[in-house]
């Protein structure tokens, strides 16, 4: 259903809209990710024009001011953010991408990204000289780095060159899940709070 609702203008009624209004929750963040420029520019294109056509019911959050506002309003915010970040080719790109609403950005999935190493990859070449531009740009437009899914060479790399919170949005313990490589060691947890970054917890 969710893709007839980007797809054909009119086609979320007001039923469909108040099972997110009732769920209770405040906002909610789009887990997609893309393939290249192109693919990211439609995924933006097509997610805001869905908020556009059904304002009275859904908004974008845009900074952190708009989660109470969504509130205030009954409105779900919803955060358009990526769970890689092989849209951005260059560092202006992270500059475009932000003009387009995008407030987060996961550096890698699970394999390499270009910018660093995901979890599954058999070396972690940790953050890349062009990951490390691509980090720098988006503390510059404040747009939050993720690295739920990075392997630990890159999520310490990460850590150490950003200059603003960094962000574990969905990830666990390793000590509590031994092996488990998508979880995060004690050492990356304490790096991550020094930079007063929130680490969600997940549920798989």
């Amino acid at each position: 259903r969710s893709d007839r609702w980007l797809h054909e203008p009119g086609s979320v009624t007001a039923e469909d809209a108040d099972l997110y209004l009732g769920s209770g929750m405040t906002a909610l963040a789009l887990g997609d990710g893309a393939r290249d420029y192109e693919d990211a520019v439609r995924f933006f294109a097509d997610w805001n024009g869905f908020l556009a056509g059904y304002a009275d019911w859904f908004m974008r959050v845009d900074d952190a001011g708009d989660f109470a506002r969504a509130k205030a309003a009954r409105k779900l915010g919803i955060m358009l953010t990526f769970q890689n970040s092989n849209h951005f080719r260059r560092p202006d790109d992270v500059n475009t991408f932000w003009g387009l609403g995008q407030r987060l950005s996961q550096l890698t999935y699970n394999f390499d990204s270009g910018i660093g190493s995901g979890f599954l990859e058999q070396r972690d070449g940790g953050l890349t000289v062009f990951g490390q531009s691509i980090v720098e740009r988006m503390n510059a437009v404040c747009m939050a780095v993720d690295v739920s899914h990075c392997g630990d060479v890159t999520t310490m790399d990460a850590l150490t060159a950003s200059k603003a919170p960094v962000l574990f949005t969905h990830a666990g313990c390793r000590a509590l899940l031994p092996g488990h490589l998508r979880c995060k060691t004690d050492e990356a947890i304490r790096a991550m709070a020094k930079t007063g970054g929130v680490m969600g917890i997940n549920t798989i």
